[in-house]
């Protein structure tokens, strides 16, 4: 789908790498919504505020393209989506947030609408933690919880161990089913946690030097089990190394929160493309695939590949995303406002 052999050799052992970004996006939901939990947790509402607020954001541009991408599954990939349905299953696993258990148990990613729902599992995996964690944040005192943390992140370490030697071929069981893969959650939640409880006074160019060798040991050890998160390092300890990584930058961004090293965080630019990021990660892949029908029916298919494509890609995401968090998304989260306000 990307063309990986225009790329150069840089670029393309940074998309072998990507499973480590995505370790990023676990670490830093459980960081911020930890912090959401902790903040309410003395609320009367603090179920009804939690859950009907993340129901308004995750929802609705969920169900939107959800079925966007199956419509397109079943009305322009007729073959590739009866493969999906013999061999994977029906897209309807996704509308109840558990896309990613049948991924897990046949090892196999569904391939409809040109591979749109494979990038779902991780909003699955994210949603079913979150689940039953605020149970957790509600009813158990701040010490357990930090024991809890440490043992769901231990616990997934072993259970990747324990899979590996019983499944060795089937690489996606560690990768997208969520006992496996709960210590980026684990360890963001740990951070917000800990910066709960009081000022942490801690030697700055240290935590940096730190972290700056933890990511080199992380990444090296990565390159050196073949990039790719099937290698046997990287997907059973290599998940862990990463999310510790994410940990302790983000651990650094809040010790230098305000400071002039942060400032880029600030910028307008970022944060609003923070805003229109969950758009984008939706959409990003069935807009590639529209992209190519259209390019194919204009017979401009010289545009479709290298980085032309890229570029395109990456516009067009852009252009939906904010055209979406325009006219739907922003709609809804100044609604959830009216409803139930923070």
């Amino acid at each position: 789908m990307w063309p990986w052999e225009s790329y150069s050799r840089v670029l393309f052992l940074g998309l072998q790498l990507s499973w480590i970004f995505m370790d990023a996006f676990f670490v830093l939901s459980g960081f911020l919504i930890t912090g959401i939990l902790l903040d309410s947790r003395n609320r009367p509402d603090y179920y009804k505020s939690f859950y009907l607020r993340r129901s308004l954001r995750i929802l609705p541009i969920y169900y939107a393209a959800l079925i966007f991408i199956t419509a397109i599954a079943i009305l322009h990939g007729h073959e590739a989506y009866r493969y999906m349905l013999l061999h994977w299953g029906s897209p309807w696993w996704f509308f109840v947030f558990l896309g990613n258990i049948p991924t897990a148990l046949i090892g196999f990613e569904p391939l409809g609408a040109g591979g749109a729902f494979i990038p779902l599992w991780s909003l699955q995996v994210e949603e079913q933690f979150y689940l039953l964690y605020p149970l957790l944040i509600r009813k158990l005192p701040l010490q357990t919880i930090t024991r809890v943390l440490f043992g769901l992140a231990c616990f997934s370490v072993v259970l990747r161990v324990v899979l590996y030697w019983l499944f060795p071929t089937n690489h996606l069981v560690q990768y997208v089913l969520l006992p496996c893969h709960m210590e980026g959650l684990a360890i963001g939640a740990w951070v917000a946690l800990r910066f709960r409880q009081g000022p942490w006074p801690i030697n700055r160019p240290r935590l940096v030097l730190s972290t700056c060798a933890v990511a080199a040991i992380t990444v090296g050890l990565a390159i050196w089990d073949g990039c790719f998160y099937t290698g046997a390092f990287n997907r059973t300890i290599g998940f862990l190394l990463s999310s510790i990584t994410w940990g302790l930058i983000i651990f650094c961004v809040v010790q230098f929160r305000g400071a002039t090293q942060t400032a880029v965080l600030r910028n307008p630019v970022l944060t609003y493309l923070g805003k229109i990021s969950y758009a984008a990660y939706l959409l990003h892949w069935p807009l590639a695939n529209a992209l190519t029908l259209t390019l194919t029916s204009l017979h401009l298919r010289t545009l479709d590949s290298g980085w032309s494509r890229l570029i395109l890609i990456y516009l067009l995401t852009f252009g939906v995303s904010a055209l979406s968090w325009r006219c739907f998304e922003a709609p809804i989260m100044r609604l959830r406002e009216r409803i139930q306000p923070a």
